[in-house]
């Protein structure tokens, strides 16, 4: 292995050093090519006429040639993909500035595909798109991933909420998985495959410290292109059943010297509003709840301060439960969030002639997030280097090093800080106890603060949570020409990741004793290696291509968990201190291989019509048996057809008309478990004994909740597409329109069986889950001067999914959900629906034999009496003549996402603002709910005064209350209460507002009813579950390109700056109390939970952009 290791360094060294060789300057002629808006162009092949000098320009559209002596009237030549041709005489000028114009009649667009290798799009029969680098890191300098939200048709992004280290949840296509945390795309690096291992979704823990995407560098992608065809599958095995999102890195340019490229951001994130919170009413439980002291001021009554139906909150002069006295004003819950800071410096050196090329980049980002003590830190160093040796063999070779450090992921369980404060009263002294959530005396934490708020802040400020990775990862492609028409490339990667994560729990008693420690320890290791022949043939009118080749992927991981129980000494962390025998865990190793054979080919006429065959087979070690059998081995096909109708018809067809693509896609591919999943060996993990060695050795037994499944068969995925793409007046207007259906079946499951199979669950085949959907991309430029212009972008993107059967001919499955709520894959139903076992229970009519029959308030909500003062709803499981115990109220997936994209450049300004939209899909929310259940929401102040719309009535106190709520619904059957009138009254089928005119009951005090509604133990969820729609302003910057000749007088090349602003504000939001929409602790495809884990937070800030 550091044999390896070493000949991979020198290899390297060798690329830059060849690279470094240049010729003697003689003339350097030096400047920017730019598009018709003035952007600069990047990959913009230039030449000296007449000669083999040329080049490549950079990323800021710099160029940089030397003119050797004896050229008279030299001539450069400028040339790129999409654009027409043009030639400069440089006629003594030193200085260049080029513009090229588009050329409507090339339209033959190059996009990365599998492998990394550039493929014309006119020849692709499926759905790709391509993200530019640039237009990823404008707007995120942490997760890549997170910079592509409405960037891509037919994507779904969701940003974490646990900081800036949180992971993202994304989806291509919907969800097809019975299992919600296998249905993320497969990310590709340079041909560096990210495991599912290291790229797992955060699973809704109370914190969340990412995932491995965090530690990718922006400053070093070049673009980012999402296959969202099953055709890739072919070339990346079943791993990409979900799509796959290949991220290409820069790479050093052949030029003159070294260039020297520099870019710094700065953002401001600044939490500025939480859901809508009252500002009205205290802690109490009614408006009279003031306690008048021995001195005469007015004291809050601590009885029930948890609660917001107190005394109106105006300004007196009042008595604190802190024992202070301080005026009777309501808080801010964001004051206890700080202003987020986030800054990212990235430097790059590259270099290179004809023969090689090479970059060698840093970066160092540094962020706090908007709550406490969470910060994440990255340090990335990469380097890559091409050679040509001998003229028939080009290395490429790349290796990535990048450390990061995650501190105090933003708690998003009950310890989460704005679930806490949200809910606390309005009139809650937050400022204090921020500052006094410590024990003085005794030490610990503070245990007298009624709201129960000071263990929240002692956790935040006093537990130090860590996570460090190191991530490796590294790749060697070599391509030999065999022949004109027949090469040779091999390819091996490698990427090692490494946790390490220390929790040091500070004691909450006395003293600070019984502190505990944690400590885990996990290594992923995915290696990829890789050897195909590439054919390339012309053959008059056809082109052929054929490439096909064998592969191996291996993935090897290991896991421990240690935990201290009890403490000998306080503050101090480490496993030594236990008091009681500690905690191990390990997990066994778990390794897996798939071993691949695989091709593809096309075949394409006169350049228009282009048939594309793909096949791969797979053999799966985790289908693999004790004994050696099993249903491993699977091969799936798959071929799509591109066809250029605007070539094959160019006389007939209108001028109007520049470019006309069909296209049509079908694959079959298929999918194994997880390592060890399907063996008759399930085995968990014993606590360690010590051999005669001195060794701790870990011993395993055999699992006994889970029935393996020797029978076992791959799931299979059949997808099919079709799509349209056009270009229309001279690329003044564009468009991609696809449709696609994907059917996923056998999948392998852990599944619920009878008791009397011994188990709780078993692993078996079976389920049918079918996506249906449309993806529209819209593109045009409807204002283009010679020094403005306006482009437009929108996308728009529907699916729909069906749960056609499940295994064992179950109804239902659970994939998500919380406390009286679940999201269900229902059998001929969809997948991700929401239904809710604390729903409203709605009344049934019965006659006299307990039949039903029809009755106009059938369907009614139930109600039930405690008193004749009180009444309240009645949750579906608890009503014996429910209609549905367990009712189907929507789905959590959107009806449709849509994002607008205008752009204006005028000279060198350019201005950009992005609206992003979501429309439908339900959600639970914690805050709504429990914010009702409190008092501390605006939507629980109609009712609590006469002006309100409260109802005059005299409570069971004798007092006069001016809070009363009619209830909508009807008394259960056998209800009965004793009236106002003393006399016992049967209520059943009654409604509230009948049983009221008869002077039987009184009406029920609006905290009541609210409380009740919303409570922990009684209330219905139902009441907070909601439909999610909005409208945002995602991002908007302004940025400005210095001109080459003023740039050139500071020595500098291009220079950009930009100010940019992300997650603005929102211009529609559908939310009940309008809380935060995007606020979820989970990113599985079941996600439906919003937990308060976040505030609104808008970020603003700047970039520079240089090169040198």
């Amino acid at each position: 292995m550091k044999k390896t290791v070493r000949m991979f360094f020198l290899l390297l060294l060798c690329c830059m050093w060849s690279s470094l060789l240049t010729a003697q300057d003689k003339r350097v002629v030096t400047g920017v090519v730019r598009d018709s808006t003035g952007q600069p162009l990047v990959a913009v092949n230039y030449q000296v006429k007449g000669t083999k000098l040329k080049g490549i320009t950079d990323e800021s559209g710099f160029f940089k040639v030397t003119l050797p002596a004896g050229i008279p009237q030299p001539v450069l030549v400028f040339s790129a993909v999409g654009y027409r041709e043009r030639s400069v005489q440089v006629q003594g000028k030193d200085i260049l500035e080029v513009s090229l114009a588009i050329d409507a009649g090339n339209l033959n667009e190059v996009v990365v595909t599998g492998f990394g290798e550039k493929r014309s799009k006119r020849g692709l029969g499926y759905a790709v798109t391509q993200v530019a680098g640039e237009d990823i890191r404008r707007y995120n300098p942490i997760n890549p991933i997170a910079g592509l939200q409405g960037m891509v048709p037919g994507m779904q992004v969701q940003s974490g909420v646990a900081g800036p280290q949180a992971t993202t949840r994304f989806l291509i296509r919907g969800s097809a998985s019975l299992d919600p945390y296998r249905n993320q795309p497969l990310v590709v690096i340079d041909d560096i495959v990210m495991d599912q291992d290291v790229v797992i979704p955060n699973r809704g823990g109370d914190q969340d410290f990412g995932n491995i995407l965090k530690d990718l560098n922006p400053d070093d992608i070049e673009s980012v292109s999402v296959l969202k065809g099953g055709a890739v599958t072919a070339l990346y095995g079943s791993r990409a059943a979900n799509g796959i999102i290949y991220i290409k890195t820069k790479k050093g340019f052949s030029q003159k010297g070294l260039g020297i490229s520099f870019s710094e951001s700065a953002l401001w994130d600044k939490a500025y509003k939480t859901m809508d919170l009252q500002n009205e009413f205290g802690g109490g439980s009614n408006t009279k709840d003031f306690i008048t002291g021995a001195d005469g001021t007015l004291e809050i009554n601590p009885a029930n301060y948890f609660y917001n139906y107190g005394p109106p909150i105006a300004g007196q002069t009042v008595k604190d439960i802190t024992g202070l006295t301080r005026k009777n004003v309501s808080n801010d819950v964001l004051s206890l969030f700080r202003q987020g800071f986030t800054n990212n410096a990235n430097v790059a050196i590259s270099g290179g002639n004809e023969k090689g090329t090479f970059r060698l980049s840093y970066s160092n980002l540094y962020s706090n997030g908007v709550t406490p003590n969470n910060n994440f830190k990255r340090n990335s160093v990469s380097f890559r280097g091409t050679q040509r040796l001998a003229n028939k063999v080009m290395v490429d070779a790349n290796v990535s090093y990048v450390k990061s450090d995650a501190y105090n992921p933003n708690n998003q369980g009950e310890n989460g800080l704005l679930r806490n404060t949200a809910w606390a009263a309005r009139n809650y002294d937050m400022d204090y106890w921020n500052t006094h959530y410590i024990n003085e005396q005794e030490g610990g934490s503070f245990k007298d603060d009624i709201i129960g708020l000071t263990p929240v802040l002692y956790i935040l400020y006093e537990d130090k949570l860590t996570q460090a990775e190191n991530n490796l990862r590294g790749s060697v492609d070599i391509k030999a020409a065999l022949t004109n028409w027949l090469e040779f490339q091999g390819n091996a990667s490698v990427n090692y990741l490494g946790q390490n994560y220390e929790g040091h729990l500070r004691g909450r008693n006395a003293g600070f004793m019984n502190p505990e420690y944690q400590s885990s320890i996990r290594n992923v290791t995915v290696g990829r290696y890789r050897g195909n022949f590439n054919v390339t043939k012309r053959i008059n009118e056809l082109n052929f291509m054929l490439q096909a080749g064998a592969e191996l992927n291996t993935s090897r991981s290991k896991y421990a968990y240690y935990k201290t129980n009890g403490a000998i000494l306080p503050d101090v962390y480490r496993l030594s201190n236990t008091k009681d025998a500690a905690t191990i865990t390990e997990d066994p190793p778990n390794k897996t291989q798939l071993s691949s054979a695989f091709f593809q080919g096309s075949i394409a006429f006169k350049d228009y019509l282009t048939l594309n065959l793909y096949g791969r087979n797979d053999w799966n070690s985790t289908l693999v048996y004790n004994d050696g059998h099993g249903h491993f081995s699977y091969f799936y096909p798959g071929a799509d057809v591109a066809w250029v109708f605007t070539d094959a018809f160019k006389a007939a067809l209108p001028k109007a008309i520049d470019y006309g693509k069909l296209r049509v896609s079908y694959v079959s591919s298929g999918n194994g478990t997880m390592a060890y999943k399907a063996n008759t060996g399930a085995y968990k993990a014993n606590a360690p004994y010590v051999d005669r060695n001195g060794t701790s050795v870990t011993n395993y037994q055999y699992k006994e909740n889970e029935l393996p499944n020797q029978n076992l068969i791959p799931e299979r995925s059949i997808k099919f597409e079709t799509g349209l793409e056009f270009k229309l007046l001279h690329n003044r207007l564009g468009g991609d329109f696809t449709f696609y259906t994907q059917d996923t079946k056998n999948q392998i499951i852990s599944f619920d069986v009878p008791a009397t199979s011994g188990v709780p669950r078993a692993l078996v085949n079976g389920g049918l889950v079918r996506n249906r959907g449309i993806e529209l991309h819209l593109f045009g430029t409807p204002v283009k001067t010679r020094n403005f212009s306006w482009d437009v972008a929108f996308n728009y993107t529907r699916n729909r999914n069906t749960v056609v059967t499940l295994p064992l001919g179950a109804q239902s499955v659970r994939i998500g959900g919380g406390d009286g709520y679940d999201v269900i894959a229902k059998a001929g139903g969809e997948y991700g629906a929401l239904t809710a076992r604390y729903a409203y229970a709605r009344y049934q009519a019965k006659d006299a034999g307990g039949n039903n029959i029809s009755d106009s308030k059938n369907g009614k909500r139930v109600l039930a009496a405690a008193s004749a003062y009180t009444s309240y709803y009645v949750r579906a499981s608890n009503y014996a003549d429910g209609l549905d115990k367990q009712p189907v109220l929507g789905s959590v997936n959107p009806d449709f996402l849509g994002n607008l994209r205008n752009t204006f450049n005028y000279k060198n300004f350019q201005f950009s603002v992005t609206l992003d939209a979501k429309y439908g899909g339900m959600v639970y929310s914690y805050a709504s709910d429990f914010g009702q259940w409190v008092g501390s929401t605006k939507s629980t102040l109609p009712y609590r005064t006469k002006e309100r719309g409260g109802l005059s009535y005299v409570n069971s106190a004798g007092a006069q209350m001016e809070n009363g709520v009619i209830i909508d619904g009807v008394y259960q059957r056998g209800t009965s209460v004793k009236g106002l009138d003393g006399q016992t009254h049967d209520l059943s089928g009654m409604t509230m507002k009948e049983a009221y005119d008869k002077g039987w009951v009184n009406p029920t005090s609006s905290n009541s009813y609210y409380s009740n509604t919303h409570s922990w133990g009684n209330g219905i969820r139902e009441e907070a579950i909601f439909t999610s729609s909005w409208v945002s302003v995602q991002q908007a910057f302004i940025s400005y390109d210095l001109p080459a000749k003023i740039a050139g007088k500071f020595k500098c090349n291009g220079l950009r700056v930009s100010v940019i602003g992300n997650n603005l504000f929102y211009l529609y939001n559908s939310a009940k109390d309008h809380v935060n929409p995007v606020s979820f602790n989970d990113s599985g495809s079941g996600a439906s939970t919003e937990t308060s884990g976040i505030p609104y937070i808008r970020s603003y800030g700047f970039s520079l952009n240089a090169s040198f």
